[in-house]
């Protein structure tokens, strides 16, 4: 098992792009929605979608219950980002890159932060929970 530190700076340190999804809960693009064609700024806005899917859900884990539902929707958003990786074949160029998160930069590390902190939170206050929730984390493609 890998410790929740580790799956948080992991988590906050992904800018490969991966990704699929469903619109349950999304405004906007999510990770079903991208294609080999679709331009940066979709890429960008689906990548981002699925990441505040992940911070939101986490954000609201405090026991058992809240663990085991944040990590279905958890799964939804590790689903979405890993076919959008397969989609692009998995390469962002640095250039590529720029033209994705470079006007939403703020936007990307606000939501890493988000996803960091909620991880580090839960690793320090509720640390049995931790094998539920990273049980989906895990299977973020890198």
């Amino acid at each position: 098992m890998k410790t929740g530190f580790l799956t948080a700076a992991g988590l906050a340190a992904a800018l490969v792009l991966s990704g699929c999804g469903g619109k349950d809960d999304v405004q906007g693009k999510t990770g079903e929605d991208i294609t080999a064609k679709s331009s940066a700024k979709d890429i960008g806005e689906a990548y981002i979608n699925e990441m505040t899917r992940i911070a939101d859900a986490l954000e609201g884990v405090d026991d058992e219950a809240s663990a085991k539902s944040a990590a279905k929707k958890i799964k939804v958003a590790v689903d979405g980002l890993n076919q959008m990786s397969e989609e692009l074949d998995g390469e962002i160029s640095g250039v590529k890159g720029m033209q994705i998160f470079g006007g939403r930069y703020a936007e990307l590390v606000q939501v890493q932060g988000r996803i960091a902190t909620s991880m580090i939170r839960i690793q320090s206050e509720h640390p049995e929970l931790m094998d539920t929730i990273s049980a989906e984390m895990d299977r973020m493609e890198n």
